[in-house]
């Protein structure tokens, strides 16, 4: 996408008040309330898989903006994911210096453990930008009518989909029967054909390695976890068991079906590898993922060949709370921080500093105006790239990223149904022994069900009774009182 098209992305965005950047002529709600009086300081702690050798130089960067627009500098300390998830239950401890924490996985630890502190006063006075960023998607961090946290701006709409090969349905020449394939039953006609044409490369493979279950993403609202879900969540806030709805009978019908006409490897439960992995080593044709408008894109960056994507159903806007940001209930600071937050999800200046260092230094733009490593520089050398796992949309994108995500993230989000319960969180307390009962439970029926492997006809009645005995009535019972609770 050329600068100019970039420009009118960005003022389109801004004339909506989707988008608050300072690039649009106006400035955050939170510098006309900034003090006069000394500047306050705070720190935030988040992770990545980037570099930070030059944070130093970078943070004197962005508290020049700060200590202009809102009388506030910021000091950051990065940790690298595996030490972060090590050191997380630390963090909330109430020992670290510290007033804001990135949270991957959900908040609802810091808010258990009383670390969050209530922002439900302090986001209309200093958080404006935000709200006007996020709307609806805000309730992805309240609990209880208190919004403990504020989640990056995300793609909260997505549906279950089929990721494939699209160079080998074009090889093939099985566009127009790929185009006739509206549910998963349909896509077993392709499986036949690239089974017969295709005998090195399996039909069909799990998205992910491990342990995680085939229907991770489905078509409804899972509320947190499997136990308990809304099948029809824009129209209903009825908790229902997903293991004894006819859907999810025909979903483990279908992949028995596959299993035994060989579209599968008889090794799926214990496949390692992801769908990445094994189609960049041309092992698999397709799979099934969460699905939204950049799958195609990301998929095809991601594993080196061209993947099409069919949606299975109608994208919903759903409970997510993956990753979201706390101000610490110990905060000396907690309206500065507020503050911090507005400006870093509303000036582009600040957001692309932060993602990508000081441009010329750490970054350059390419013919694009997408952002690239100057010369001499990569993603081993760098000194400084925390990326954009860690922010917003307000920033340049990266030359490996989707020139119109901006664009294309608002008007899916805002176009796509809501379930009626957006912003649900699970309050999982009174019912935690049910659940590591359930969670051995499915470690022993789910991958199997859902990958074809054990015969839904003998086992998912056995299934559905192992739950029932573990408690999942309890869970539902507790899921639903909550729903209501949070509807009204």
């Amino acid at each position: 996408m050329k600068k100019i098209a970039r420009s009118a992305v960005a003022a389109i965005l801004c004339g909506a008040m989707i988008l608050a950047f300072t690039g649009c002529g106006k400035k955050s709600d939170a510098s006309a309330s900034a003090s006069k009086g000394e500047v306050e300081k705070i720190k935030i702690f988040i992770p990545t898989s980037g570099t930070t050798d030059d944070m130093a130089m970078v943070m004197e960067k962005v508290n020049e903006i700060t200590r202009e627009k809102i009388n506030v500098e910021v000091e950051f300390t990065t940790y690298q994911f595996g030490q972060w998830f090590r050191q997380y239950s630390l963090f909330l401890s109430g020992t670290e210096d510290l007033d804001v924490l990135a949270n991957y996985g959900g908040y609802l630890n810091a808010v258990s453990q009383g670390a969050a502190y209530d922002l439900t006063d302090l986001l209309p006075k200093y958080g404006k930008d935000i709200i006007a960023l996020e709307g609806d998607s805000l309730k992805g961090g309240v609990v209880d009518g208190i919004q403990y946290a504020i989640p990056i701006y995300a793609s909260y709409s997505w549906t279950m989909g089929i990721l494939y090969r699209a160079d080998v349905v074009r090889e093939l020449g099985l566009e127009d029967m790929v185009a006739s394939v509206k549910t998963l039953e349909d896509w077993g006609k392709v499986l036949a054909v690239v089974k017969e044409k295709k005998p090195n490369m399996t039909p069909f493979v799990r998205n992910n390695g491990g342990t995680t279950p085939n229907f991770q993403y489905g078509t409804w609202d899972d509320l947190g976890n499997y136990y308990g879900v809304l099948m029809n969540p824009t129209k209903s806030t009825n908790v229902e068991n997903l293991f004894e709805t006819k859907e999810y009978r025909e979903l483990c019908d279908v992949m028995h079906s596959w299993y035994n006409a060989g579209y599968v490897s008889r090794d799926i439960q214990t496949q390692t590898d992801g769908f990445p992995v094994l189609t960049k080593n041309d092992a698999a044709f397709s799979t099934l993922g969460q699905a939204d408008f950049n799958t195609s894109f990301y998929q095809t960056t991601t594993c080196n060949r061209e993947i099409g994507v069919v949606l299975l159903g109608e994208p919903v806007n759903r409970t997510y709370n993956n990753v979201t940001y706390t101000v610490m209930s110990n905060s000396k600071h907690p309206e500065a921080a507020v503050k911090f937050l507005n400006l870093w999800f509303s000036d582009r200046e600040v957001g692309n500093l932060i993602a990508y260092g000081i441009e010329g230094v750490h970054y350059k733009l390419n013919e694009n105006g997408m952002g690239t490593y100057v010369d001499g520089q990569n993603a081993s050398n760098c000194p400084y790239h925390t990326g954009a796992g860690i922010s917003n949309i307000n920033r340049i994108r990266w030359e490996t990223e989707n020139p119109d995500y901006e664009q294309l993230l608002v008007d899916f989000n805002s176009k796509a149904g809501k379930s009626k319960a957006l912003g649900f969180a699970f309050n999982t307390e009174s019912v935690t022994n049910e659940i590591t009962q359930l969670d051995n439970i499915c470690s022993k029926y789910q991958i199997g069900l859902e990958t074809g492997a054990l015969d839904p006809a003998v086992y998912l009645d056995e299934f559905n009774k192992a739950l029932k005995s573990a408690g999942l009535e309890t869970v539902i019972a507790e899921k639903q009182s909550q729903v209501n609770a949070f509807i009204k």
